[in-house]
């Protein structure tokens, strides 16, 4: 599946990059990127996987989640399954959702989708906020900090701000997971 927010992303990348004077040379050292990765990134001529996002969000001070297309401009306190941001890992297997409204309100929830095998990050990373998770299929282990947590459907997990985590899917069918952040910022 093509992601449908790759020129979006690059154009708010580059817009954000050069509003706080950065340079290429300055985010790649920042994000352990290269400047040349980071140069297409920006071009739109590849697509990262949402770990390199987050290290490029995060070094430039953003949510995640501002790097995908807004949702319709609405006054009711309602997010239609049909408006809700998505942001997918280029094979399709690790899908994130956003359900709440903005990225400007103070809670900030995630339907996260992984398929059997398929773990949230190559390795435990860390961000703002406060987390808690609810596994509503499935079963996985958790990378918390140094300790692992097997968790089964029904199951939550607290996630202290910074602590830095990861998610594996140990089961046989796709792991669904809904999380709330505080304050918003993934």
């Amino acid at each position: 599946m093509a992601d449908p927010h790759v020129h979006y992303r690059a154009s708010v990348i580059r817009k954000i990059r050069k509003d706080h004077n950065k340079t290429l040379k300055d985010l790649a050292e920042k994000t352990d990127l290269s400047i040349s990765f980071i140069s297409q990134i920006e071009r739109g001529i590849i697509n990262p996987s949402i770990k390199s996002l987050r290290k490029i969000a995060l070094s430039l001070g953003i949510p995640l989640s501002s790097l995908f297309e807004d949702l319709p401009n609405v006054n009711a306190p309602i997010v239609r399954k049909h408006e809700r941001k998505i942001l997918f890992n280029k094979d399709s297997r690790l899908v994130y959702q956003l359900i709440s409204l903005k990225n400007n309100q103070r809670i900030e929830m995630l339907l996260t989708r992984l398929e059997v095998g398929v773990s949230s990050t190559d390795s435990p990373m860390a961000h703002k906020g406060d987390e808690v998770g609810l596994l509503l299929q499935g079963e996985c282990r958790c990378e918390l900090g140094r300790e692992l947590y097997e968790l089964q459907e029904g199951d939550s997990i607290y996630i202290t701000e910074n602590t830095p985590h990861r998610f594996i899917n140990t089961g046989n069918v796709p792991l669904l997971i809904v999380s709330a952040i505080s304050p918003s910022g993934f």
